[in-house]
C-alpha cells in the first residue's frame, strides 16, 4: 500500500509590485502599532526617515483605503496632505524631512467558520483583527508604503495582556504587565512591506549561531515547541549547505487561529488545526524554510511566472525524500504526472510562465508539480554540482532582487557552461507535456548474446529530451540515455544475458504525458470531474445529508443526486459517479481489486476485516465507461460519515482510504495496468 502524502498548500505573500533591484531607495521606518482586538482596530504611528540620497520627498504612500489619517508632521511641524483611494500625498518643502503619520484603520475580513471546499488558500482574508488573533498580510497596506522604496523597519506592537505580535526581523524586546503586552522587532533586511500576526502566544527560543529560532504557540500546543525548534535547526543546517547563508535574523513558527500555511520573510504562519499534524514538521515546515531563500530573499517577478513554488516543492517536499528513501522519491516523481493527468484537461492547461499562484488544485498541478519536475530534469541535465552551484549563485546574487525564469536560466548556464535556451523555452513557455512512444522493438540473438533494438518516438512539435531506457536481463540491468531531438531516436542494447524486459523512463525522471494505462483512478479524478453524479444506494438515504462535506470538498456540491432505483431506470451515460452506500443491485457493485471485498455491513482490505460502526471505506475505481471513474463511500454509520466526510478530499492521489474512529489507517493507490512504455520479452525470443 502506498504511504500517505497529504498536501498542505502553502502560500507566499508579497507586495504585488516590488521595487526593481538596483533602483530602490531606502527608508528607515519606526512603526508603533497598537492593536485593539475587540474593535478590530489598529492604531498606528509611522516615523519615516530617508535612509540614503535616493529618497526625496514628496513621494506618494500606499495605505489601507479604509484608514483614517489623524495627523501628519514633517520635522515635527504639521504638514498638509491628501488621502484618497489608498494613496497618501504629503506636502513638504523639505526633501529630507522626518515624516510622522498617525492613523487608525479597522480590519475585519470575515473568517469562514467552515473551510471545507474552499480552494483559495487565503480563504479570502487579507487582513483581520479579532480577539482570537490577528493577521495582516503584506498586501493589506496596514502601514504606510513609500512608493519606489524599500525600508528598514523597527516595529513595536502593543496590545492586551498576553497578546504577542510577530513580524519580520529580530526579536529585540518582549514585555508584559497588567495593562498590556509589548513586542519589538528590528529588521536587518530591507523590505517593501511587512506582514503581522498576533495572538495569545507562549514563546519558546533557541539559537543556531546568530540566528534566532522561535516558536509562538498557544498554550494548547506549547508541547510541540521543542520538536519544532529541533526541526528548524535541522533544516536550516541542511539548506545552508545547499543554498548558502540563511538570509534572515530569525526563523519563527507562528500559530494562526485559522488554517493557513504561509511563507513569510523569516517566519511561517501555520494554522492551529494543522500544526499538530505529524507530517507538517517533515513536509510543510522545510517547504516554508526553503521559501526564506526562494520567494522572500530572492523575490519573484510574477509577470514572467512564479518559479518559487516549484523550487520550494523540489528542494523540500521532494528532495528530502530522495535523501532518506529512494522508493519514496520514485513514488513522488511518479505521482506528479499522475496528478497532472487527473487534474488538467486539454484546453485548461497553462504554461509555467503564466502561473502566478495556487487558487485551485489545477493550478497546483502546474505551478508546484510540473515546475518541481522541471527543476529535477534540469538537475539531471547539468549534474548535481552545477545545479547546486547555480542555486547558491542565485541566492547570493539575487538577494533583494526580483527574479524571473530568465534570471535562473542565466545562473544555471554560467554554473554548467551550457546553453539552456531550448530547455527553458520548451518547459516554461509551452503548455502540456510530451508523450513518448515505443516502436519497432526487436530482439536478436548472436554469438555474443542478445541485441535489443528499437525506437522512441514523439509527436510534433517535439521536445528535446534525454530519455532513459533500461533493459533488464536474467542477471542485471543495462541502462542508457538517448537524445531525442526530433520525431524519433533509435537505440541498441548489446547484452550477454537473456533479456526479460525493456522500459522507457522507468524511474519517472521526465515530465511526460501518461497513457491511460499508467493512470490509476484516484480522488483527484473526482476533483477534476466535469460530469459528476451522486447516487444514493437503497437503504442509505440518511447518508446524503451526512455526506455534504465530502461533496463540498470535492467541489461536487452542485452535482445532481439520484436514488439507486431512479438511476437504474434512467442509466445516464458518460458520468463520474459517487455511490453513497453499497448498492443493492449487483450490476452496480464494482469489480473489486484482489484483497478487497465489500458487503452491506462490512468490508475486508488486505485480509483485515472492518465491521465496526466507526469504520469507513472510500474507494475510486475506473468506470466501465472510458475516461470516467466510479467512487463508493461506505461508512459503518451516519456518525462515522459525518466524522470523515471532510477529510477525504485531502487525499487526492489515493485510490482507496480506510478510516477507523475518524483516523486514517489505510491509504492505497491501485497499481496501474502495463505501461505502453514497458515490454516483457518471451524467453529467448522477440516480444
Amino acid at each position: 500500500m502506498s504511504r500517505i502524502l497529504l498536501f498542505i498548500h502553502l502560500l507566499i505573500f508579497s507586495v504585488l509590485a516590488p521595487v526593481t533591484a538596483g533602483a530602490q531607495s531606502l527608508v528607515n521606518q519606526e512603526l508603533s502599532i497598537r492593536l485593539v482586538p475587540d474593535e478590530h482596530r489598529l492604531e498606528g504611528r509611522a516615523v519615516l526617515t530617508p535612509g540614503d540620497g535616493l529618497v526625496n520627498w514628496p513621494v506618494p504612500f500606499q495605505l489601507a483605503p479604509r484608514a483614517e489619517i489623524e495627523a501628519v508632521t514633517a520635522d515635527g511641524r504639521p504638514a498638509s496632505f491628501v488621502f484618497d483611494s489608498g494613496v497618501l500625498h504629503i506636502a513638504t518643502t523639505s526633501r529630507t524631512a522626518v515624516l510622522a503619520i498617525d492613523y487608525r484603520v479597522r480590519f475585519d475580513d470575515p473568517v469562514p467558520q467552515d473551510t471545507v471546499g474552499i480552494e483559495d488558500p487565503s480563504y479570502g482574508i487579507t487582513a483581520t483583527i479579532m480577539p482570537r488573533g490577528t493577521f495582516l498580510s503584506a498586501a493589506s497596506s496596514w502601514h504606510p508604503l513609500p512608493v519606489g522604496a524599500q525600508s528598514y523597519f523597527r516595529v513595536t506592537v502593543t496590545g492586551p495582556p498576553g497578546m504577542v505580535g510577530v513580524t519580520a526581523g529580530r526579536l529585540v524586546a518582549q514585555e508584559v504587565d497588567d495593562r498590556e503586552s509589548r513586542t519589538v522587532w528590528q529588521s536587518q533586511h530591507p523590505q517593501t512591506a511587512l506582514a503581522l500576526a498576533a495572538g495569545p502566544y507562549q514563546v519558546s527560543r533557541d539559537k543556531l549561531g546568530d540566528i534566532q529560532l522561535l516558536t509562538f504557540m498557544s498554550k494548547e500546543n506549547i508541547d510541540l515547541a521543542t520538536g519544532y525548534l529541533a526541526s528548524i535547526r535541522e533544516y536550516l543546517q541542511l539548506y545552508q549547505v545547499l543554498f548558502g547563508p540563511y538570509p534572515y535574523a530569525k526563523f519563527a513558527v507562528v500559530e494562526n487561529f485559522y488554517p493557513t500555511g504561509y511563507g513569510l520573510p523569516g517566519w511561517t504562519l501555520l494554522g492551529s488545526s494543522l500544526i499538530r499534524l505529524p507530517f507538517i514538521r517533515s513536509i510543510s515546515l522545510p517547504h516554508e524554510i526553503a521559501h526564506s531563500w526562494w520567494g522572500n530573499s530572492v523575490e519573484v517577478d510574477y509577470q514572467s511566472g512564479n518559479w518559487c513554488e516549484g523550487l520550494a516543492t523540489y528542494v523540500a517536499d521532494y528532495y528530502l525524500k530522495e535523501l532518506h528513501d529512494s522508493a519514496e522519491a520514485l513514488d513522488y516523481r511518479r505521482n506528479i504526472p499522475r496528478d497532472y493527468a487527473a487534474l488538467i484537461e486539454s484546453g485548461v492547461d497553462l504554461p509555467l510562465r503564466n502561473f502566478r499562484s495556487r487558487m485551485t488544485r489545477r493550478d497546483q498541478a502546474v505551478g508546484y508539480g510540473k515546475a518541481a519536475m522541471v527543476f529535477h530534469m534540469l538537475r539531471q541535465r547539468i549534474g548535481d554540482q552545477a545545479f547546486w552551484n547555480g542555486l547558491r549563485d542565485v541566492a547570493r546574487q539575487g538577494r533583494d532582487q526580483r527574479y524571473a525564469w530568465r534570471d535562473l536560466q542565466r545562473h544555471f548556464e554560467t554554473a554548467s557552461a551550457t546553453n539552456l535556451t531550448t530547455f527553458f523555452h520548451q518547459w516554461i513557455d509551452r503548455p502540456g507535456a510530451p508523450q513518448l512512444q515505443l516502436a519497432d522493438v526487436r530482439v536478436k540473438r548472436d554469438v555474443n548474446g542478445w541485441q535489443v533494438v528499437g525506437s522512441v518516438r514523439q509527436a510534433e512539435p517535439g521536445y528535446e529530451l534525454a530519455v532513459p531506457i533500461r533493459v533488464t536481463t536474467t542477471a542485471r540491468d543495462y541502462q542508457q540515455t538517448v537524445a531525442l531531438t526530433g520525431r524519433q531516436v533509435d537505440f541498441v542494447f548489446n547484452v550477454t544475458e537473456s533479456p526479460v524486459s525493456l522500459s522507457v523512463d522507468p524511474e519517472y525522471d521526465l515530465f511526460r504525458k501518461l497513457y491511460p494505462e499508467e493512470i490509476p483512478a484516484t480522488v483527484n479524478h473526482l476533483r477534476a470531474s466535469r460530469s459528476p453524479l451522486v447516487i444514493v444506494a437503497s437503504g442509505s438515504e440518511a447518508l446524503l445529508d451526512a455526506s455534504k462535506d465530502l461533496l463540498r470538498g470535492l467541489q461536487w456540491q452542485g452535482a445532481p443526486v439520484l436514488l439507486e432505483e431512479v438511476y437504474l431506470a434512467q442509466r445516464p451515460k458518460a458520468r463520474d459517479v459517487i455511490f453513497l452506500g453499497w448498492p443493492k443491485n449487483a450490476a452496480l457493485q464494482a469489480e473489486l481489486p484482489v484483497g478487497l471485498s465489500v458487503s452491506a455491513k462490512q468490508f475486508t482490505f488486505d485480509d483485515q476485516l472492518y465491521a465496526a460502526t466507526d469504520d469507513v471505506l472510500f474507494m475510486v475505481i475506473d468506470s466501465r465507461e472510458e475516461q470516467h471513474v466510479t467512487a463508493y463511500y461506505l461508512p459503518g454509520s451516519v456518525t462515522a460519515a459525518l466524522d470523515t466526510a471532510r477529510r477525504i478530499s485531502h487525499y487526492g492521489r489515493y485510490s482507496a482510504l480506510v478510516f477507523r474512529g475518524g483516523r486514517n489507517v489505510v491509504k492505497s493507490t491501485w497499481k496501474p495496468d502495463q505501461s505502453p512504455l514497458m515490454l516483457l520479452f518471451k524467453k529467448d525470443s522477440a516480444p
